[in-house]
C-alpha cells in the first residue's frame, strides 16, 4: 500500500494524511493491488473523496503504465501489508519479519477453538487470550511492532475466521474495515507490556505542518461550525444537471422558491411545485453548500430556505446518502433503545456512578420520554460527554427569538428542548451557529423526528461533529444510521480536557474506537445470552 500512497503523493502533495489514507482504501476496494492498477480507475471510483479538480488530477497523471520513479518497481512483489484494505495512522515501513509472521492458533484456548471452528463469536476473555498470546509471538520478532504491522496480523485473523472476529453490527453489517477493534486490542497490548520500558520504543518521526487544500482555517471559528467533505455519502456533488437544464436555468428556479418563501414562509413546503423545485435542483444546492469557502448557515438559509424545513432537510439527506434517515430511526430508536438500556441494568455494578445516576432515572417505571431519548442519555454518560453538548433546557413558552436572545447558544448544532427535563419535553427546536433554524411545531412532534433533524445537519451542511459530542454521534451514526465509512466526522486536534478543564491536544483515530469497541461488547453480549 506504500507504492499506492507514494503514487497519489506525487500527484496531490498537499492532500492531508486522514484523507489519503481514505482514499487509498476506497482504491483497494474497487480492485487495485498495486501501483500499475491506478491507470485503471475512473472518476466515479473516487469522485465522493474529492474534488472535481484533485479526481481530474489524478486521472490526467496516472493514466498509461505507471511512473516507476513515484515508486518502488512494479516488479518487485507486494508485501502482505500491501493488500490491507483498512486506512492505519502512520506511512512508515513494514519490517519485514511480519510477513511471514503465523498466528500462533495452537497456543489458544480449546473454547475459542471450538468457538472459531463452528463459526461463533468467541467469549471476551478467550479473545483476550488470543490478542495475549498473538502479541507475545510478534514480540519475539519485535519488541514493539508498529501499527501497520498490527494491521497485517489483524488482517490475518478476520481473514481466517470472518464470522468470529470481523467488526459487525446486529444486522450483520460491516463496520469500518471490519478489523479496526482487533488492531486496536493488539496495538493496546503492545503498549501495555513496553510501558516505562524506553528501550523499546520506536523513535518516531517528526511530523511536519501541511497546507490543507481543502481546509476552511481562515474561517472564525465562532461565525461557523467546521466543515467536512463527502464523509459517507453517495451523492455528494453530482457531476450533470438533469436534463435540460442549465445552471441559469436552475438558478431561476431557486429564486421562484425564494419568492415562494417570501410569501409562504417553510408552509410554502408542502406546495407540490415546491417539492419539484427542490428536487431538480439538488446539484445546485450542493454547490452552493460545497463552495469554498463554505458559507454560513445563515447564507444558505437565505438562498436554500426550503432547506430548513423538516421535510426537505430529509429529503436531501437520503438523495445525499442513500438512507431513509426518519424511518430507519423510527423503526430502530425504541426497540434498540431498550435493548441498549437493558444491556446497561443487567450489568448496572460495572458502570461508573454517573452512569449509574443516569440508568436510574432511565429505568424507571413512571418515567416519560421515550426509550429512544432515554438510552441516548445513558450513553452520553457512558462516552463521558455531557448533556449539553447535545441538548439545551428552555421554558416550554420559549419562541426561537427567545433561545437566541437567552441562551447563548453555540455555534455548533444543538436540541433544545421545551420543557422542565430533557425527558419530559414535549416541544423541540434545532439551532445551528448560535440560530434557530428549525422552530417548534407538528414536524418536530417527537424525539425521533427532532434527533433526524439534528443528524441530517451535519450531512447536509458538511458539518464536523463537535468534539464534545463527537463519540455519541459516531455512535448514532454507525449504530443507529448504520453509516459505516473507514473515516471519522472530528477531526479536531485539540479539546477541553474532563479533568483539569484546560485545552489539551486530542487523539485523533480514523473510527473511534470507543464506538467500535462498545459495540462489538453490546453484539456479543446478546449473541451470548439469547
Amino acid at each position: 500500500m506504500d507504492s499506492i500512497e507514494k503514487a497519489i503523493q506525487a500527484v496531490l502533495p498537499q492532500l492531508d494524511e486522514a484523507k489519503l489514507e481514505t482514499l487509498v482504501n476506497e482504491l483497494v476496494k474497487v480492485g487495485v493491488e498495486g501501483p500499475d492498477d491506478l491507470q485503471f480507475i475512473q472518476e466515479d471510483d473516487i469522485k465522493h473523496l474529492l474534488t472535481p479538480i484533485q479526481c481530474r488530477k489524478i486521472i490526467h497523471s496516472l493514466k498509461g503504465p505507471f511512473n516507476p520513479q513515484l515508486s518502488p518497481s512494479s516488479s518487485e512483489p507486494l508485501s502482505v501489508a500491501s493488500s490491507s484494505t483498512c486506512p492505519i495512522s502512520s506511512i512508515s515501513s513494514i519490517s519485514a519479519w511480519v510477513n511471514s509472521f503465523e498466528v500462533p492458533w495452537n497456543k489458544v484456548r480449546l473454547t475459542l477453538r471450538r468457538a472459531v471452528d463452528a463459526g461463533e463469536r468467541p467469549a471476551p476473555d478467550d479473545r483476550r487470550h488470543l490478542i495475549k498470546v498473538t502479541v507475545d509471538a510478534m514480540r519475539e520478532r519485535s519488541l514493539n511492532p508498529t501499527r501497520r504491522e498490527c494491521v497485517v496480523v489483524a488482517k490475518a485473523i478476520t481473514q481466517k475466521y470472518p464470522n468470529s472476529f470481523l467488526d459487525k453490527n446486529e444486522e450483520g453489517e460491516l463496520i469500518g474495515c471490519g478489523y479496526f477493534s482487533v488492531i486496536n486490542q493488539l496495538k493496546t497490548r503492545v503498549e501495555y507490556l513496553n510501558r516505562g520500558n524506553s528501550l523499546s520504543r520506536l523513535r518516531k518521526h517528526k511530523r511536519t505542518q501541511r497546507d490543507d487544500e481543502d481546509g476552511d482555517d481562515d474561517q472564525p471559528a465562532v461565525a461557523t461550525c467546521a466543515r467536512i467533505d463527502s464523509y459517507g455519502c453517495v451523492c455528494w456533488q453530482p457531476e450533470d444537471y438533469p436534463d435540460g437544464e442549465t445552471s441559469a436555468s436552475l438558478e431561476e428556479k431557486k429564486l421562484e422558491m425564494i419568492d415562494i418563501f417570501s410569501r409562504e414562509g417553510l408552509k410554502g413546503a408542502e406546495r407540490g411545485r415546491v417539492e419539484d423545485l427542490m428536487a431538480i435542483t439538488y446539484a445546485k444546492q450542493r454547490e452552493y453548500i460545497n463552495a469554498k469557502p463554505s458559507p454560513s448557515i445563515l447564507d444558505v438559509g437565505k438562498e436554500w430556505p426550503f432547506l430548513f424545513s423538516q421535510k426537505f432537510l430529509l429529503s436531501h439527506f437520503t438523495t445525499l446518502t442513500n438512507v431513509e434517515l426518519y424511518t430507519r430511526l423510527n423503526e430502530d430508536m425504541d426497540k434498540k433503545g431498550k435493548r441498549l438500556l437493558d444491556f446497561f441494568s443487567s450489568q448496572i455494578t460495572k458502570w461508573r456512578k454517573e452512569v449509574r445516576a443516569v440508568l436510574k432515572e432511565a429505568i424507571k417505571k413512571d418515567r416519560e420520554g421515550s426509550d429512544g431519548l432515554a438510552a441516548m442519555l445513558v450513553m452520553l454518560a457512558h462516552f463521558k460527554e455531557q448533556e449539553e453538548s447535545l441538548f439545551l433546557i428552555a421554558d416550554e413558552t420559549t419562541t426561537p427569538a427567545d433561545a437566541e436572545a437567552q441562551l447563548s447558544l453555540p455555534v455548533t448544532p444543538r436540541i433544545i428542548m421545551l420543557g422542565e427535563t430533557i425527558l419530559t419535553a414535549k416541544k423541540w427546536m434545532l439551532s445551528i451557529e448560535g440560530r434557530v433554524v428549525i422552530p417548534p411545531g407538528a414536524h418536530m412532534a417527537d424525539f425521533t423526528t427532532a434527533l433526524a433533524a439534528l443528524f441530517a445537519c451535519y450531512y447536509v451542511f458538511n458539518l464536523e461533529y463537535q468534539v464534545e459530542a463527537s463519540t455519541t454521534l459516531e455512535f448514532v451514526q454507525r449504530f443507529l444510521v448504520r453509516i459505516n465509512p473507514d473515516s471519522n466526522k472530528c477531526t479536531a486536534k485539540e479539546q477541553m480536557s474532563k479533568t483539569t478543564g484546560r485545552v489539551v491536544k486530542r487523539k485523533t483515530s480514523y473510527m473511534n474506537p470507543h464506538v467500535i469497541s462498545f459495540i462489538r461488547d453490546f453484539t456479543e453480549f446478546y449473541l451470548l445470552t439469547d
